[in-house]
């Protein structure tokens, strides 16, 4: 018996009971994954990916990978969405090099940003295939799930990943690696250093020896050659005191391999450091934090991105503004503080130092500074992009002073 023509035309199409059950059932084995790859990638692909709608890419593999110090979940999909094998590793650069070789297509691998996350991703280019390194704090279906585990964080990294829905974040290159963990070392030792310092002032200060004022880096000198301490008394505290000089001679020589960095960038920096209160330190600091100013489409950004803008809460009409949300690097925050203290302390006058009494009349100096210390971040990425020179009264500062 000859099998009747089926109707192509969308307008004849007709569907008995159990055909329509048969795609129901279809439609449900499919699972959400062949449901994701509808959605459309546009702005919110991940880089490197092609122009297509997620799924289209069939030659390309996805997978997830949850990094953590020991062991790594790994979750492996096609461009189809099919799920091709899940399992762990220890997180080792041997053991996720043998794991990508044998990967025989191109794959794109999605981190959550971690400490490992750095290095992973310069494994992961170098054997071939393309790292996405993901914003973890906009990632909720992983950070609010009621089944969170490893390896399912893993497969959700990889079925968003698929889907186009994960932020990626900006992978620093190698030396920009190595000058922010310049400053990340020297920023501990400081700290150190000056923990001691408290130490040996607060056990001489038991003894009824106060010491004068001085700045950390000469304290060591000057205990052994300046200042008149008791000998039983000294002969206590030089341990702490060798221990402070030898954390001295560490941070000069860290502050030296930033300076190389600054000769390297000698233009820029000079030109960052005109402005009042602007060290070279801070410069180099920022430089490094930031490494591309076009990464970001405007000041208030920069600002969000260093920590230093206001928490906002608007509801039913009403905007409140609240402390800094100090997201971002601690040490540029904490030098571009400084160098906002130092500006208003400095000689020259500025258009910044009015506007910061300015604000400090209305809501104090301590946040006055805070908001000056954006002030100054927004405007070294400014003269930064435009490749412009620092006026201390440019002619937008002709206009009243306004809050942050």
């Amino acid at each position: 018996m000859a099998r009747r023509p089926r109707h192509t035309d969308s307008t004849c199409r007709t569907s008995s009971p159990s055909r329509s059950r048969r795609a129901r059932r279809q439609a449900k084995r499919s699972g959400p994954s062949r449901r994701m790859s509808a959605v459309p990638g546009d702005a919110s692909r991940a880089p490197g990916a092609p122009g297509q709608h997620p799924g289209e890419e069939t030659d390309v593999q996805h997978c997830g990978m949850d990094l953590h110090s020991r062991l790594t979940a790994w979750h492996l999909i096609d461009g189809a969405g099919r799920e091709l094998g899940s399992g762990v590793i220890p997180t080792t650069e041997e053991d996720l090099g043998e794991f990508l070789r044998q990967q025989s297509k191109l794959t794109q691998v999605y981190l959550e940003a971690s400490t490992p996350s750095a290095w992973a991703a310069r494994v992961i280019e170098a054997n071939g295939h393309r790292p996405v390194v993901v914003d973890p704090t906009r990632n909720r279906l992983i950070s609010g799930s009621t089944k969170k585990t490893d390896r399912t964080d893993a497969a959700t990294l990889a079925t968003l990943g698929r889907a186009g829905l994960l932020t990626p974040v900006h992978v620093r290159s190698p030396e920009t690696d190595r000058v922010r963990r310049l400053f990340t070392l020297r920023q501990a030792m400081v700290r150190s250093r000056a923990s001691l310092v408290k130490v040996v002032r607060a056990t001489l200060r038991a003894e009824a020896v106060l010491l004068p004022r001085a700045d950390t880096d000469a304290f060591a000198a000057r205990m052994r050659t300046t200042w008149e301490v008791p000998a039983e008394l000294a002969r206590d505290v030089e341990p702490v005191v060798e221990a402070i000089a030898g954390i001295t001679e560490q941070v000069r020589v860290a502050e030296e391999a930033i300076h190389d960095h600054a000769v390297e960038n000698k233009k820029l920096v000079r030109r960052l450091t005109s402005i009042p209160g602007v060290g070279e330190l801070t410069a180099v600091a920022f430089l490094a934090h930031i490494e591309d100013p076009r990464r970001f489409r405007n000041s208030g950004q920069v600002a969000a991105y260093l920590g230093l803008a206001p928490w906002v809460h608007e509801s039913a009409g009403r905007r409140r503004e609240a402390g800094i949300t100090k997201r971002g690097n601690k040490a540029v925050r904490t030098l571009l503080i400084q160098a906002a203290w130092s500006h208003v302390h400095g000689r020259m006058d500025t258009a910044l130092k009015r506007w910061f009494y300015s604000l400090a009349e209305r809501i104090g100096r301590k946040k006055a500074i805070a908001a000056l210390a954006r002030k100054l971040g927004e405007l070294m990425w400014t003269l930064w992009r435009k490749e412009a020179d620092y006026q201390p009264f440019p002619p937008s500062s002709r206009r009243a002073p306004t809050s942050p």
